[in-house]
């Protein structure tokens, strides 16, 4: 008995000292970095959606004022005539981004050499083209980007894609979902590098930092119909508000979370007058 009751403190004690705790920082609860817990996943352990070692696969469109759905080339470089780099929504080629897709692996060591302090759940967007006729469950070889996400028991908070023409996405509100559902309305700000002030959507030779103040309003819950059914979302309502020189910019998003599938559907309105919808297709969740 004796023997039972000592494994049993050590158990709580082995709890404690491995708990995440969380520091609310300029708006968002993080997890608290923690030099006692050295495993590998020390900043995942406690997701709710964004669980380790699950996938998620968006379908995407991109739509401006002519009313056509269209996709994104997989290119960087970009011309006058077209520089969104936009093409046909249904034209499946190894040029074309497709899908994107989503992996949990958490590869810490990825962006602990640099910063030390980064407590996130470290995942990657893999922009699928529309040559991959395979599961895209299957590992596979396209380009990549690494970041960063925060789940826990607080909130969720996710970088967008922002490689390609989805850069524009720095500019628009990053989804941002408060669990407390007795809060209405939350707020954080960001500071954003020059680089993201292309000049497809900012006419300026200016590339300074810009201040940007996110502000997120509680809306009625909503079902949305899914290739796995109709799934029921809290809906959020984000808006990113800035200036630059003497231009007052706002973008905004609609975002629709379930606990289980994390962000179902995200609808951008963008710094140009576009929009990017992307919707949950596919889940392999851990």
């Amino acid at each position: 008995m004796k023997k039972i009751l000592f494994i049993h403190i050590i158990l709580i004690f082995v709890g404690q000292l491995f708990s995440q705790e969380l520091l609310f920082d300029d708006g968002i609860y993080i997890e608290k970095p923690n030099n006692l817990d050295t495993s590998s996943h020390r900043y995942s352990r406690d997701n709710i959606s964004y669980k380790l070692n699950s996938t998620f696969i968006y379908d995407y469109y991109y739509l401006d004022n002519t009313g056509i759905k269209k996709k994104f080339l997989l290119k960087k470089d970009w011309s006058f005539d077209n520089p969104m780099n936009l093409t046909k929504y249904e034209n499946p080629t190894e040029s074309v981004i497709d899908k994107i897709k989503i992996v949990v692996d958490d590869n810490l060591k990825m962006f602990s050499t640099f910063d030390s302090t980064y407590t996130q759940t470290v995942f990657s967007y893999y922009y699928v083209n529309g040559k991959i006729e395979d599961t895209l469950f299957k590992d596979f070889y396209n380009s990549i980007e690494r970041t960063g996400v925060i789940d826990n028991k607080k909130n969720l908070w996710i970088h967008p894609p922002r490689n390609y023409s989805f850069m524009i996405l720095e500019l628009s509100p990053f989804p941002f979902y408060n669990l407390d559902e007795s809060i209405d309305s939350w707020s954080w700000n960001l500071e954003v590098g020059g680089f993201y002030l292309d000049q497809r959507w900012i006419h300026s030779e200016k590339k300074d930092n810009l201040n940007i103040k996110y502000n997120y309003t509680r809306m009625k819950d909503e079902l949305i119909n899914t290739p796995f059914g109709n799934v029921n979302c809290k809906v959020i309502y984000g808006t990113a508000t800035s200036k630059y020189d003497d231009t007052f910019m706002e973008t905004n998003l609609k975002s629709y979370y379930n606990s289980k599938y994390g962000f179902v559907k995200l609808v951008y309105s963008n710094i140009n007058n576009s929009k990017i919808c992307f919707d949950l297709v596919e889940a392999d969740i851990k």
